[in-house]
């Protein structure tokens, strides 16, 4: 629909007066617009006019920042918006800052502080220059109470137009004052336009129609900056129309975007640009062409600004208007930094916070020429890197882990004699998860359809992959598309920038990050020689990749608060121990059992195959932990069964202690809802205590840093709080009953003791006081150098007092006080001047007076000013840098820490597994068997996620090896639960070896190393692998990996040609299993000459899904859903048909060509029946078939 004219509202005549008064100075610190044969149009707001379809133009796509591998945001139905005033923040102008720019005169001082913003302004405007007078350019100097709209544009009438509103005074200091003076429909504090304070409203247009112009689908396949976002509203950007940062494009090096080396995460800005810029856009190009794909938020006083390309993201992701001018620029408050930047993050973008690190006084300390204060990127964040700092504020609810891979691909070829060269594949990879510092470090070699790659994907949510420019191959590049199809990929430069192994050990011991290197590093280099950088070869691309992921952290700033924890982890592919051998394994040797990609997406364990999501997965299924490191460490147990009798029987022992114990079950839980996420709290807190001098954040100016301080205490006293919880239940636990169960007496005897530690921090300092102050104020004798200083201060006071009462008795004067409170004004000698009239004391110095007193100082005093104001400044530094020392001590004891919430962790998986078991209807205890004769009996099964939303599912057993054979061939009519029925098997082998109950009358087995499963049909497009190819392909590694303690199940193998050939590989695949695997097997198949081929074979057991057919309409079939032995004679395909409503006339048709390929196979089969007979004499066989032939009507 169109979109409605609303005229803007008119404001009061007395806010309209003082508006006037009110005028933003944010115009006066640009130069003028420069002079263009063709004019460039204003963006006004958002709501910009919709042109013509005759006059229409057509903004062209140029290049700009768009998320990496992120899909187009869906456009919605357009809605009306009415123009509506808009809100500009404007912030102070200080004296000394007119005065640098000649906007004042020279007789400002420092009673100016007390003049109210209005008279300021008023000042100003009768200072403005007027436009016979107008400036080329004036550079400025950003006052840290300061921001500016740098844009070249036209003088602005001093006198504002009725549009004009009051400006909101930066200085309240609310994010919820800012809020609500926002413009309608803005969901955050944003800068609003100011082309709606012109004297005609903008004409209305949808929000849609306005963005549609601006944005620009991001390509998947491209580089960040590759493709463009255009100017926003519909018009022509300054930053559109640049050739060099388009068309003629350069990187820092002078390459073009053809060029193999071009690096597209630099630019190269003509000098004869910058030359005209403004020192402060000057500023922002140096920052922005050394980070093209990354949105700036580049801080100027209490406002991050958006400039050219990156206001054009904001305007596209964030909402935020844009500022008058045709130069792209938007800003938003300090406060709103954590929505702001979480948003871009979330959307794939980069975001880098560059903040001011100096004052205007610091800048003139310098002494440098410079005219904008030092700026400097603090934090680059991306969805890898992100470590939820104080500054982003809340958490929020609980998501699962978030990986950062880094990964190194090597392909060599092999040659044996008497055979083809073959190629290798080799991998190595770091991951680590940003939030809590978790290293997981590994190198592999992999088969060619890179099975191993595929399981690591499934295994580890991966946001951001990392890798060599022209290092991976295009089969590894279509795997990480489709495993990580969400994850944002960025490139290295070989060697610089992806180190190699050598390199990377050097880095690491240069910069001193571990106190001692973790053994999962160690374990490939010399443990003779601490000083040597030689890397064995089994960890060359793991150390490479490593170097890479540090590189990486490094930009992000991050390297040193990750690193140092030492949380280094040997990642091994799950199923690197459990490769098929030359004799075949009698017991199983491995810790837990192997579930590939394959298996974890056909079982739909952490989300299910309809949409993704968590929702009817297992995980959601069973997951009923209430914190967020339980959640991280069920889904872990989830995905590592155990495969070791005596550890799974453990488990269960403690799930079984536990289920009765319900009352104290729930009491537990109630306590473990109330605590944080420790586990990201604790690297929190090691951040803030291992922060660096050096580091950039610690220089930076922030005007909310009252705010980030208290989220700090809130986040310490959280923590210890949390900990205290976790006494208490510890004490609960061990008072409520006599366990029995060996895991939960070794929970108990093995948990840290933290008493001793939380009582030092809970009389360390006042937590009221320091939630209130956001300081922490170490009581006496917790901080000693806090103590030293204040005990300074107070000797000198203590001289101070002293040297008073001798004045007042040298002067027989006892009304002698001191005045003053300034700094170099304090202690004055306030005396009547009646005790000085006759005589004053040569040392006095006047200082001021008032009547009937006069004020001196004297020599003492001014000594003890000098030392009291070190000692003050002494204390000021000790207590200013006290929380980061409350901090590192507390992180001195991290691994007691870390391991109290592992143990809170255990527990809560175990309440959680006990409260499935217990509570769920139909649960029962598995047994588990150790035996080199595998088998699985399972009675009345049920898959538990799919039963516990239908009330009527049908049970059915499971027998497989002992004495029914070591392979089930199941066949059955389609949609008949045969594939339910192949999940439902491995689902429960699953739960019971991860400890659960399970829900079926009985379950019995022995372990299970490895689950295998083939299930669907599907190509792979970007790899160029058909449908057969990946059956194949996947069966391939079945055959290869799999052990007669596998459980392995198979669902219509050889689909993807045609019936004989498929046949055939699926009886090749059979026969493979039964007589050199062993192992047991589940086959579902429609190939009933495949089935009929073993009726009569001890190691296979046939059974079908049961059915009823209509008898006087075959095609009329209801489902059973029960298991049945023997076969099924048809599949019943044209009843699918009909139930999907194909016409009646196609399903005639197709009944017809049914029954003659019936006719023609029995006919087929009948002869090679007859062929076999008299191959092998059979006279009774053949006499028989004569009979029957004899007995049936002629047939034409």
């Amino acid at each position: 629909g169109s979109a409605k004219k609303t005229p803007p509202k008119k404001p009061a005549a007395a806010d309209s007066n003082s508006s006037k008064k009110q005028q933003s100075l944010l115009s006066f610190f640009s130069p003028p617009p420069k002079k263009t044969g063709a004019s460039v149009p204003s963006s006004g707001d958002k709501t910009s006019s919709t042109p013509s379809n005759d006059n229409a133009i057509i903004d062209t796509p140029k290049k700009g920042i768009t998320p990496v591998s992120k899909s187009t945001p869906t456009q919605v139905t357009p809605k009306p918006i009415a123009t509506k005033t808009q809100v500009e923040f404007t912030p102070k102008q200080s004296a000394k800052k007119l005065q640098d720019n000649g906007l004042d005169d020279s007789s400002a001082d420092d009673s100016d502080d007390d003049v109210p913003l209005a008279k300021k302004r008023k000042r100003l405007s009768q200072n403005t220059p007027t436009s016979a007078s107008k400036k080329k350019s004036i550079a400025i100097s950003d006052d840290e109470d300061d921001e500016a709209e740098w844009n070249d544009k036209d003088d602005v009438d001093m006198e504002s137009s009725d549009d004009d509103v009051s400006l909101v005074d930066e200085d309240s200091g609310s994010e919820d004052d800012t809020v609500k003076r926002r413009p309608a429909k803005k969901k955050a504090s944003t800068r609003a336009s100011s082309s709606s304070r012109g004297k005609k409203p903008p004409t209305p247009t949808t929000k849609s129609s306005a963005k549609k112009s601006a944005h620009v689908t991001p390509d998947k396949s491209s580089d960040p900056s590759s493709s463009v976002v255009g100017g926003g509203g519909g018009m022509v950007r300054l930053h559109d129309s640049w050739p060099w940062l388009h068309a003629d494009r350069r990187d820092i090096e002078g390459r073009k975007p053809s060029d193999p080396d071009y690096d597209s995460r630099t630019l190269r800005v003509p000098a004869e640009f910058l030359r005209k810029e403004t020192p402060a856009m000057q500023q922002w190009w140096q920052v922005k062409q050394t980070n093209m794909d990354t949105v700036l938020f580049f801080k100027v006083g209490k406002f991050y600004e958006l400039f050219h390309m990156d206001a054009d993201v904001g305007f596209n992701e964030l909402e935020l208007n844009y500022m008058k001018g045709d130069k792209a620029h938007s800003g938003f408050p300090e406060i709103a930094y954590a929505k702001f930047s979480a948003t871009l993050v979330s959307r794939g973008y980069r975001v880098a916070r560059v903040e001011q690190t100096e004052t205007p006084d610091m800048m003139k300390m310098r002494g440098s020429k410079s005219k904008v204060v030092s700026r400097e990127i603090c934090s680059l964040l991306t969805p890898g890197t992100n470590t939820i700092s104080f500054l982003d504020g809340s958490q929020g609810p609980f998501s699962e882990a978030s990986y950062l891979l880094t990964l190194k691909e090597q392909t060599t070829t092999t040659a044996s004699s008497g055979r083809k060269e073959q190629q290798v594949v080799e991998f190595g990879v770091c991951l680590v998860d940003c939030t809590t510092g978790v290293f997981h470090v590994g190198q592999f070699t992999d088969s060619l359809q890179r099975d191993r790659l595929r399981t690591l994907l499934a295994q580890f949510h991966v946001v951001e992959i990392v890798v060599e420019r022209h290092g991976l191959s295009l089969e590894t590049k279509a795997i990480l598309t489709h495993g990580a199809s969400g994850a944002i990929k960025s490139e290295l430069k070989a060697g610089t920038e992806m180190w190699d192994a050598t390199k990377t050990v050097r880095e690491l011991k240069a910069a001193g990050y571990f106190a001692v290197w973790p053994d999962a590093l160690t374990k490939w280099m010399d443990e003779n020689d601490p000083s040597s950088v030689v890397v064995h070869t089994n960890g060359f691309l793991a150390m490479s990749a490593l170097g890479g992921c540090v590189w990486n952290l490094r930009r992000s700033l991050i390297d040193q608060e990750l690193l140092s924890l030492s949380q280094f982890q040997m990642y091994t592919p799950p199923d690197a121990a459990s490769d098929v051998s030359s004799s075949k394994p009698t017991l199983l040797a491995q810790q837990y059992v192997v579930l590939d990609g394959h298996t974890i997406h056909n079982l739909e364990l952490l989300r299910n195959n309809y949409n993704g999501q968590r929702t009817g997965s297992l995980l959601a299924q069973l997951d009923q932990t209430v914190t967020n490191f339980g959640k991280r460490l069920f889904e872990e147990w989830l995905l590592k069964p155990l495969c070791g009798v005596n550890a799974i029987n453990a488990r269960l022992d403690a799930v079984e202690e536990l289920v009765p114990q319900h009352s104290l079950v729930v009491e537990l839980r109630t306590v473990l809802k109330t605590m944080p996420d420790l586990e990201h709290h604790l690297a929190r807190i090691h951040a803030l205590g291992v922060l660096r001098p050096d580091h950039p954040d610690s220089r930076a100016i922030m005007y909310e840093s009252s705010q980030y301080n208290v989220r700090k205490i809130k986040n310490f006293v959280a923590t210890l709080t949390g900990f205290q919880a976790s006494v208490q239940i510890v004490h609960s636990l061990t008072q409520a009953n006599q366990w029995t169960s060996d895991m939960l007496t070794r929970w108990i005897s093995t948990f840290p003791d933290l008493k001793d530690k939380l009582a030092y921090f809970d009389k360390a300092f006042d937590k009221n006081v320091a939630l209130k102050t956001g300081t922490i104020q170490p009581q006496e004798g917790m901080d000693p150098e806090y103590d030293d200083a204040v005990a300074d201060v107070s000797a000198i006071e203590t001289d101070l007092d002293e040297y008073l009462d001798a004045q007042r008795a040298a002067l027989k004067c006892k009304s002698i006080v001191y005045w003053g409170s300034k700094k170099d004004d304090r202690f004055q000698l306030e005396v009547p001047e009646s005790a000085v009239a006759a005589k004053q004391p040569p040392e006095y110095e006047l200082k001021s007076k008032k009547k009937g007193y006069k004020r001196f100082h004297t020599k003492f005093i001014r000594d003890c000013l000098q030392r009291l104001a070190a000692a003050e400044e002494r204390r000021e530094a000790a207590l200013k840098d006290t929380a980061r020392r409350m901090f590192a001590n507390f992180d001195k004891s991290y691994a007691d820490w870390k391991r109290a919430v592992h143990q809170l962790a255990v527990l809560d998986c175990l309440m959680s597994l006990s409260l499935v078991s217990g509570q769920s209807e139909g649960y029962t205890r598995p047994e588990l068997v150790q035996t080199d004769q595998p088998f699985l009996d399972i009675q009345q099964g049920r898959h538990p996620a799919i039963a516990s939303t239908v009330s009527d599912f049908i049970p059915n057993d499971t027998h497989l090896g002992s004495d029914r054979g070591s392979m089930m061939l199941l066949s059955g009519p389609n949609m008949g639960g045969k594939s339910t029925l192949l999940r439902q098997t491995c689902t429960l082998v699953l739960m019971a070896q991860m400890g659960c109950f399970v829900p079926a009358e009985s379950c019995r087995l022995s372990p299970v190393d490895r689950i295998f499963t083939r299930l669907g049909a599907s190509d792979r497009i970007l790899a160029g692998q058909s449908t057969l190819f990946v059956e194949l392909a996947e069966t391939a590694t079945i055959l290869n990996h799999a052990t007669q303690h596998s459980l392995v199940i198979l669902d219509e193998l050889g689909r993807g040609t045609s019936t004989f050939d498929g046949t055939s590989i699926a009886y090749g695949v059979v026969e493979h299993l039964l007589n050199t695997t062993g192992c047991r097997t589940m086959f579902a198949t429609h190939y009933h000459s495949l089935v009929e081929e073993y009726v009569d074979h001890a190691k296979v057991t046939l059974g079908h899904m049961d059915c009823m057919v209509d008898p006087t309409n075959e095609h009329k079939v209801v489902f059973l859903y029960k298991l049945a032995d023997g076969i099924c004679p048809k599949s019943y395909g044209l009843n699918v048909a009909k139930l999907a409503d194909l016409p009646q006339q196609v399903i005639d048709v197709a009944a017809a060509k049914s029954l003659q390929f019936e006719q023609v196979l029995q006919e087929s089969h009948a002869a090679v029946q007859v062929r076999q007979a008299v191959a092998r004499k059979d006279v009774g066989f053949l006499r028989q078939l004569w009979a029957q032939l004899a007995a049936e009507p002629a047939t034409s």
